[in-house]
């Protein structure tokens, strides 16, 4: 009977102690350079003054996410190794067969890092101004239109299928490996529209070289404020609100997981994080431990009635 509490009685004694005395991992489960990776290593600096220990992050892409989760619930739960990831931890266990996780039982939540909201963009001299009109040329084409996302099951790809779904239109997904790709077929006009995170989205609507339709979140983004919502535009109801957020393994003792969510609220209110997350079109988060668990059960449940209803699955 000792073996199985020595991983609960070393986390324990690791609050005991004073958390943190050690640099702390976070794993995000995207190449460098993504919203994800920007949020981690934005909050990382004050972070680590905070906790007055080094926040590193490492990347680990692959498999949905399930690299870096894995890494994270295998870890001891002493609060050193977390995951970062996006909605997708909500999605893919309803997406994938084979996704190896119970979000709700392995993990336990922080906080929410960031929202980013997507949005619904055409290339700037489409015929359709608004949502209305793109909706009608879509029913009038005798072609369904083609939609691009950034890879099936990703946060576009489920925003355009919810869409289509509601407003009765026919689209043809397009996944490719990554929004950069997508992009550049868009305004090339190979593709007629996708769902970009407005951390893309931003610099090509300033150059004018796309035209935002419609935001998915049920509010309007607060970096985006005259785009109207999807809801507003005749579709109520509809809401897609990605989230990004630290996770650690389950078990992990309250104590460590307040210090980390106290840091990381404290972080998401310093005046750099917030200047260089409104250029990036992020929402801060800073919810706490409970309301995110929360977030996750109820999200669990939302997306896999969605997903279920829309037939979607990853092989």
């Amino acid at each position: 009977m000792a073996v199985p509490l020595l991983p609960a009685a070393a986390a324990r004694a690791a609050a005991d102690k004073g958390y943190p005395d050690a640099p702390i991992k976070v794993i995000v489960p995207f190449s460098p350079g993504g919203p994800t990776d920007l949020m981690a290593r934005t909050i990382g600096k004050p972070l680590g003054l905070d906790l007055k220990q080094p926040v590193i992050v490492y990347n680990k892409p692959g498999g949905g996410g399930a690299i870096a989760l894995g890494e994270t619930r295998n870890a001891a739960a002493d609060g050193y190794t977390l995951a970062f990831p996006s909605i997708q931890a909500v999605t893919n266990p309803a997406l994938r067969s084979d996704f190896p996780f119970d979000m709700e039982h392995d993990f336990t939540g922080i906080t929410v890092v960031g929202y980013i909201a997507h949005v619904m963009v055409v290339k700037a001299d489409f015929a359709a101004k608004d949502l209305k009109e793109f909706v009608a040329m879509a029913k009038a084409s005798p072609h369904p239109y083609a939609y691009g996302s950034s890879g099936n099951g990703s946060s576009g790809n489920l925003a355009m299928e919810m869409f289509k779904d509601r407003a009765g239109i026919a689209l043809t997904h397009v996944p490719y490996r990554g929004s950069g790709p997508a992009v550049q077929d868009l305004l090339s006009g190979q593709i007629q529209t996708m769902f970009l995170d407005t951390t893309t989205a931003i610099p090509l609507l300033q150059a004018k070289k796309l035209r935002a339709l419609a935001v998915a979140p049920a509010k309007r983004s607060m970096v985006l404020p005259d785009v109207p919502t999807i809801a507003e535009q005749g579709y109520p109801g509809f809401d897609i609100h990605a989230w990004y957020g630290l996770l650690a393994r389950s078990g992990t003792p309250a104590p460590i997981i307040d210090t980390l969510y106290r840091a990381t609220r404290d972080a998401l209110r310093d005046p750099g994080v917030l200047k260089t997350f409104h250029s990036l079109g992020i929402e801060p988060g800073g919810n706490t431990p409970q309301e995110f668990n929360a977030l996750i059960r109820a999200d669990l449940r939302s997306w896999s009635s969605v997903i279920n209803k829309l037939g979607l699955k990853i092989s």
